[in-house]
């Protein structure tokens, strides 16, 4: 029964994910003074679906160098475990009685990294090898900051469980919600810190050799950590103000979203020094300052 409701879950999610491109290219439309995807019925609804049905059509082609097996392994991977990071979420069937949400949190997003790193490295282009070695030096840069803050949040809750932070979520979190954005854009490689894919200059980063339901896979494993990170942000940051009404919820997870969406059009990408220097010279020190300034309060 707990396997069929995942699954709906997942189903769900990924209809979700599909909608969600929509939007963020209506949204970029506006931006652009230019039309969205506007021929495919009302307003261009079943766009999503017929550019899934396309992708998943297309044939799969594999490099002639390509180390088959992993390279055909690695999308998978990261479309499960996405998938799978969201039973850590309040109101999903497994999360209430589950006391160590994040530490499962860390330990799927440290995992992570690597169906990045196996698919850059098998499907030997070298293309692949840049966006897997920028993707793999970016995660661990930000997940420092990310952890840090983390755990800040822990000492303050006093609980590892996800639930712990929405029950007793505090205006006093959102002096965090700055770097928390910050980090949830490396994390998740959108603009502007989107190396890993860096169109302009590396194809398509680590997914360049990718095509046919593959790519779909890495596409969709993207996108699920983004509305889950949306989630999750509204959480933690919004619930001291919200009605226990996923109507309500569900509406500020969208205004996260239109967020993300309006830094991808606003700013460019940095450039990848700039990026480590921001990680390891500002951001961490500045993350350290605030947990020392914060143990006597926690203590």
């Amino acid at each position: 029964m707990v396997f069929i409701t995942w699954l709906i879950q997942c189903l769900l999610i990924l209809l979700s994910i599909a909608f969600f491109t929509l939007f963020e290219r209506k949204i970029m439309g506006l931006f652009h003074r230019r039309l969205g995807p506007n021929k495919v019925r009302f307003i261009g609804l079943l766009q999503p679906i017929l550019d899934g049905a396309k992708l998943f059509l297309k044939q799969n082609l594999i490099p002639h160098r390509a180390n088959r097996f992993i390279y055909n392994l690695a999308p998978i991977i990261a479309l499960f475990l996405s998938l799978f990071l969201w039973v850590t979420l309040p109101g999903t069937y497994i999360v209430i009685s589950m006391n160590y949400s994040i530490v499962l949190f860390f330990l799927l997003r440290s995992i992570m990294v690597f169906s990045v790193l196996l698919s850059g490295w098998a499907s030997n282009s070298k293309y692949s090898l840049i966006g897997r070695l920028r993707s793999v030096a970016q995660s661990i840069s930000y997940e420092s900051v990310f952890r840090t803050l983390i755990v800040l949040v822990i000492l303050l809750v006093s609980s590892y469980s996800i639930r712990s932070f929405f029950v007793q979520s505090s205006i006093l979190f959102l002096f965090f919600f700055p770097l928390w954005i910050i980090c949830t854009l490396a994390e998740t490689h959108r603009t502007p810190f989107d190396f890993a894919e860096s169109e302009s200059e590396l194809v398509s980063g680590f997914n360049t050799e990718y095509s046919g339901a593959l790519f779909a896979f890495l596409f969709l494993s993207e996108y699920s950590m983004i509305l889950y990170s949306c989630y999750l942000i509204t959480y933690l940051f919004f619930m001291w103000i919200l009605p226990l009404n996923y109507i309500v919820i569900s509406f500020f997870t969208l205004l996260v979203n239109f967020l993300i969406i309006w830094i991808r059009i606003t700013y460019p990408r940095y450039r990848y020094d700039i990026l480590m220097i921001l990680s390891w010279k500002i951001l961490l020190p500045f993350t350290l300052a605030i947990f020392c300034c914060f143990i006597p309060l926690i203590l």
